[in-house]
């Protein structure tokens, strides 16, 4: 079976790494960047199956540019992460069009929770909000969670 194609998105290039190198063995990571300008053009080049986005980052945040995104790649599963859980971002989020919203809290729980949405997501067309400590799951016509 062909591996999905993950673009990361995050501020971090430490963050980066450590997700490419945890993501990797199951995913084929296509490409990393740094600021939400480089992830519309990024992902406009190499097509991915999911976007693994950071809420907070320079240039162009990951909201406005998954809202950008939706434009030209709508069928790209997009998931936010961030260490805020504030239901109002997380609105906003999947208000963009995100499928999923994973709280940075650990690394050994930020990667569960990755591997979690991306399952649930794939499974169902839901959005899916996780921490390392539960899921939530809402109906995308709902698109917000609450813990």
């Amino acid at each position: 079976m062909r591996r999905l194609r993950i673009l990361l998105a995050d501020e971090s290039s430490q963050m980066l790494t450590l997700l490419q190198m945890v993501l990797e063995p199951t995913y084929q990571v296509v490409g990393t960047v740094e600021d939400g300008q480089s992830l519309i053009a990024a992902a406009q080049a190499l097509h991915p199956d999911i976007i693994l986005t950071d809420v907070d980052m320079p240039i162009m945040n990951g909201i406005d540019a998954t809202r950008e995104l939706r434009k030209t790649l709508p069928d790209c599963c997009v998931i936010f992460h961030s260490s805020q859980s504030e239901s109002q971002l997380m609105a906003a989020a999947f208000a963009a069009g995100g499928s999923g919203f994973v709280i940075k809290d650990s690394a050994r729980g930020l990667l569960s929770s990755i591997h979690e949405v991306i399952r649930q997501v794939r499974r169902k067309e839901e959005s899916v909000v996780m921490d390392s400590q539960s899921a939530h799951i809402g109906m995308r016509e709902n698109r917000t969670s609450v813990r």
